[in-house]
């Protein structure tokens, strides 16, 4: 059976502390699937001009379930990686994303 989820559910506020102090924790990194659907969608919209549909997205990341693909793209429009322009996921397009955080190491 197909895994929607990269996980856990997490709760709405999941970037503050259980303290409520508002202290921000680094956002997750993503899931092997949402890397998979990222490098489709970024193919894609490179060799046709255009989003893919949620079927081609799935025929080619092994998701058989278009609601788990329509939900690995929410959580890549919810962390501002895609956006739509239309109603479809065909109309997405790829956002700039802040570049990783990378720390500096010492000799």
């Amino acid at each position: 059976m197909e895994s929607c989820g990269t996980g856990g559910a997490a709760p709405a506020d999941c970037g503050r502390s259980p303290g409520g102090r508002g202290v921000k924790r680094e956002p997750r990194p993503l899931s092997a699937r949402q890397e998979a659907v990222m490098a489709v969608v970024r193919f894609w919209i490179i060799e046709h001009g255009h989003g893919p549909t949620i079927r081609e997205i799935g025929a080619r990341v092994g998701l058989s379930s278009t609601s788990c693909v329509a939900y690995q793209l929410r959580q890549l429009e919810e962390r501002g990686l895609i956006s739509r322009t239309g109603r479809g996921w065909s109309s997405c397009r790829l956002e700039n994303p802040r570049p990783p955080r990378r720390g500096l190491r010492s000799r």
